[in-house]
């Protein structure tokens, strides 16, 4: 992720066909990144995104955090690293395809992900409470 805005030009035009030529790939970047991230062109875009990362500011967070990883989401593929990060009061919760939660954000069983982070909530809070 360093230093993405100091790419060759030719590799940023390479990249940026192929995301021009790809549908999905030019609404995730172009139509949504860059609108998300006040963004108008590919290498302000790359410029802005390495500002985007856990990366050495995991060991600050002190609130309890819960952390839910699905087997076959890409995205989870940073969760154990993250988790071992942390300083914090912490879980992490894997979640399986047999389950039906196995892909991104768990949205094939949102059922599952709620359930046990609501749990998890009034746990935390319950806890909270007492100490109070």
């Amino acid at each position: 992720m360093a230093n993405l805005d100091a790419l060759d030009d030719k590799v940023v035009a390479k990249v940026q066909a192929m995301i021009d030529g790809n549908r999905d790939l030019r609404w995730k970047i172009v139509q949504r990144g860059y609108w998300a991230n006040g963004r108008t062109g590919f290498r302000d875009y790359l410029s802005d995104v390495q500002r985007y990362t856990i990366q050495g500011r995991a060991e600050a967070i002190r609130c309890p955090t819960l952390i839910t990883a699905a087997e076959n989401d890409p995205l989870a593929k940073g969760a154990q690293t993250l988790f071992d990060a942390l300083r914090c009061e912490k879980r992490l919760v894997r979640f399986t395809a047999a389950e039906g939660a196995g892909d991104h954000c768990e949205m094939t069983n949102r059922l599952a992900v709620n359930r046990v982070a609501l749990d998890w909530l009034d746990e935390i809070l319950s806890e909270r409470g007492r100490a109070a």
